[in-house]
């Protein structure tokens, strides 16, 4: 254990050089301590917002400022207290911050009575365009949207096509992220249907790669790609069939199958009556019958036969009969009216490649030897693939079945091993870990070596310093001979330390 009651009077025997040395260390060593520990204590920031417009970026500082937040505002954004990054960003969520870039309708919050109709359109069309895009960019996929509405005013003079709005739509997609054809519908309608006679075809959708994901052919690639997507899912389905039934029979991650499917995608309706001349049936029937029968005796008609006196005129008799029959009967004959609709998406045909590794066997070096699968196997793997996916050798459907090694060991050894991100843990423990390690360091290689020093050091009245046995001897001769200057000039030139030693030695004496 040291000694510290002399260190004072010690400290103020030593020489200025060596005070002005040992008072910068103890002050270092006190500033790399204070600092440590400010370190340790000072606020861990974080990110509150990225890649903001400058419009949002100056309201949400002016709001921190009103709250009275400490913040950073940097090229990435802006940065406040790591424990107030939640509760912040609810706070100016619920003051409508930040806006995504552009203004909305709070444009018109503040009328102003000296504004042009020109300006109020303006203002209309910017505050528009500032919503839709807010809105677009609600889809998770968006990372940023720019919206381009073309309004043209009503004119008597201009044609139904010039007079037409149109509209346009900019987006920039998260990474790994894409839109499917029905997403992108989806903010074709909903542009149109924010403008007034806005036609969807008149909607132009481009990613940030300048690719349009839109086309004038309107419903035609709108089915174009729904059937691509739809067939890439019937291929995705068959090989997942294929995959599944013949792993259990040849080992996991021995299969390998490809399906190529071509469907029949074209819309056919047939309507067709057909009539059963033998499924008669009387629908109605109608009779008509007429007979008629007349016959007598009769005289001349008149008044001359009628007198009285006259001879009567021979009589004369007469046979009359008139038949007449009508028979009309309706028949129904039976008829079917059919309305097809062919279904679309049908299979048209099947081309599919199944790739199966053979077995191995381990030599006697232990290394290990590709056996291939038998005619026998491969045939019966051929039918399972078959029945799995409907062959049908009518359509012309095309399965080959190959047996051929796969480098399972290359690949296990080329394939990087897991990761694990320790950088958070290592990146927040290091925040009380290392002003820890600095108070230590500075202890051991600054405090310490200086006090050894201080304590070691003979400085107080007395102290003597350490003489070897030869100038000791030296000394007593030299208090014995009256006139030892030639010894003593001579032995200092041979033996130079110990005579610095003695001349120190007299010197601390006095």
């Amino acid at each position: 254990m040291p000694d510290f009651r002399n260190l004072a009077e010690k400290f103020a025997a030593m020489p200025s050089k060596k005070k002005v040395a040992l008072l910068s260390a103890v002050t270092a060593a006190i500033a790399a301590v204070i600092l440590s520990l400010a370190w340790m204590q000072r606020a861990d920031y974080q990110l509150l917002y990225s890649k903001l417009s400058d419009e949002d970026a100056g309201q949400i500082i002016q709001k921190l400022n009103e709250m009275k937040v400490p913040y950073r505002a940097t090229a990435g954004g802006i940065m406040v207290p790591s424990d107030k990054v939640y509760e912040l960003r609810l706070q100016l969520a619920s003051q409508g911050l930040p806006q995504g870039g552009g203004v909305g309708f709070e444009l018109f919050d503040k009328p102003s009575f000296t504004t042009t109709d020109f300006v109020q359109k303006l203002n209309y069309k910017r505050a528009l365009q500032g919503e839709l895009q807010r809105t677009i960019m609600s889809i998770d996929s968006i990372e940023q949207c720019r919206v381009h509405l073309v309004i043209p005013d009503d004119n008597v003079f201009m044609s139904g096509d010039e007079n037409k709005p149109r509209g346009s739509v900019l987006i920039k997609l998260r990474p790994g992220r894409r839109l499917d054809q029905n997403q992108i519908q989806g903010i074709v309608h909903l542009v149109s249907s924010s403008v007034a006679d806005l036609n969807p075809k008149d909607v132009s959708v481009v990613n940030s790669d300048g690719e349009m994901l839109t086309s004038p052919a309107g419903d035609d690639m709108i089915l174009t790609g729904n059937q691509l997507e739809f067939e890439r899912g019937v291929e995705k389905e068959l090989e997942n069939r294929v995959t599944s039934i013949l792993e259990p029979v040849v080992g996991p991650g021995k299969v390998r199958a490809k399906v190529s499917a071509d469907l029949d995608f074209t819309k056919m309706e047939k309507t067709e009556e057909k009539y059963d001349p033998d499924g008669q049936v009387v629908r109605s029937e109608q009779k008509d019958v007429e007979k008629s029968t007349s016959g007598g005796s009769g005289g001349v008609p008149g008044v001359a036969s009628n007198l009285p006196g006259k001879q009567q005129a021979p009589v004369t008799f007469s046979q009359g009969s008139t038949q007449k029959s009508n028979d009309t009967v309706n028949y129904e004959i039976s008829k079917t009216t059919s309305h097809v609709v062919a279904p679309t998406g049908e299979i048209k045909r099947l081309s599919v490649v199944a790739l199966v590794d053979g077995d191995y066997t381990v030599s006697k070096d232990g290394k290990k030897q590709y056996v291939p699968r038998s005619d026998a196997d491969i045939k019966k793997i051929e039918d399972i693939v078959k029945q799995t996916v409907g062959y049908s050798a009518d359509r012309g459907d095309d399965v080959k079945v190959i047996n051929m090694p796969f480098e399972t060991a290359a690949q296990e050894d080329l394939s990087p091993a897991p990761k694990h991100n320790i950088m958070p843990v290592v990146v927040s423990s290091s925040k009380y870990v290392l002003p820890l390690v600095v108070v230590v360091l500075v202890f051991l290689f600054i405090i310490r070596p200086v006090m050894k020093a201080v304590l070691a050091t003979p400085l107080g009245r007395g102290a003597q310093v350490e003489i070897s046995p030869q100038a000791l001897e030296m000394q007593k001769n030299l208090e014995i001979e009256k006139d030892p200057r030639n010894k003593v000039i001579g032995w200092a030139k041979e033996n130079p330390n110990e005579a610095a030693s003695l001349i120190r030695n007299w010197i601390e004496e006095k």
